[in-house]
């Protein structure tokens, strides 16, 4: 049933109705996005073409139930970081993936899109709030270079180009790093990807992918003593109650001011 009122989302908050994730390693480096699931173990297989993604999909962080209204929220969570305090989580719906593309290839780049474009979104499918991010697989060169992204919009209109932004190098070609992509002037959103193109070569080809999200849930880590329990009573939550369809592939991309791992349980209730 749907959150009546404040006094019962407290009562939610006790029940622990949660699913639980972890990471297997800590990421490279730090202070930059970092996709969790990559750092499972075993990691999810990399895809070889463009697929849409759900809760069963290997890239979901947790057991998402089915609502009788369709629509879930996180209503909060208790979390445990293997370093020092100064980490950002943002929970996501991971909407498709892709890889197989090439950090040599300096022509546009459509490997493994089937029909020229990501698969289809099954959820979100006007493409508000919905971003770009380019996931790396396998290593990619030393050699610092930019990319672009041509996609389709919120609108419906086609072969919009991303802002330029960086790619290979120091802090953008690890394994795990997701490289988010700032979109043209006044798009919101996005409904599928055509191509992607670098500007230069990053001198090695290693592997990297189109991955497209809707950011739904935001927490602020600040201590590393015990689990630390975040909700919006509590504080350190940004978004709360916002509500996910119940088929969603529900994972987690992090910002850390050091190398370091988390676990924990996202706490999630019926809207």
């Amino acid at each position: 049933m749907p959150i009546a009122d404040y006094d019962e989302y407290l009562d939610l908050l006790t029940l622990n109705r949660g699913a639980d994730f972890q990471m297997s390693a800590a990421p490279s480096q730090a202070v930059r996005p970092v996709a969790i699931w990559r750092l499972f173990l075993p990691a999810p297989a990399t895809p070889t073409t463009s697929v849409a993604l759900n809760k069963t999909s290997e890239v979901s962080v947790a057991q998402v139930p089915t609502s009788s209204t369709g629509n879930l929220a996180v209503l909060g969570g208790r979390f445990r970081t293997s370093g020092v305090a100064g980490l950002s989580m943002t929970v996501v719906d991971v909407l498709n993936h892709h890889g197989g593309m090439s950090g040599t290839v300096t022509t546009e780049q459509t490997t493994n899109l089937p029909s020229g474009s990501t698969a289809a979104l099954t959820r979100h499918t006007t493409g508000a709030g919905v971003m770009i991010g380019l996931l790396i697989y396998s290593i990619v060169g030393t050699t610092a270079t930019t990319v672009t992204v041509r996609y389709t919009n919120q609108a419906g209109t086609s072969n919009r180009t991303s802002t330029a932004t960086s790619f290979g190098g120091s802090g953008f070609r690890e394994v795990a790093r997701l490289i988010l992509i700032p979109l043209q002037a006044d798009d919101t959103g996005v409904r599928s990807v055509e191509g992607v193109t670098l500007a230069g070569t990053s001198g090695s080809a290693g592997n990297f992918g189109v991955i497209m999200f809707k950011p739904l849930t935001a927490f602020a880590l600040e201590n590393t003593s015990g689990a630390m329990p975040i909700d919006a009573v509590t504080g350190g939550m940004v978004g709360a109650l916002q509500p996910f369809d119940d088929t969603a592939c529900l994972s987690c991309m992090v910002i850390a001011n050091t190398a370091q791992a988390i676990n924990g349980t996202l706490l999630l209730g019926e809207v």
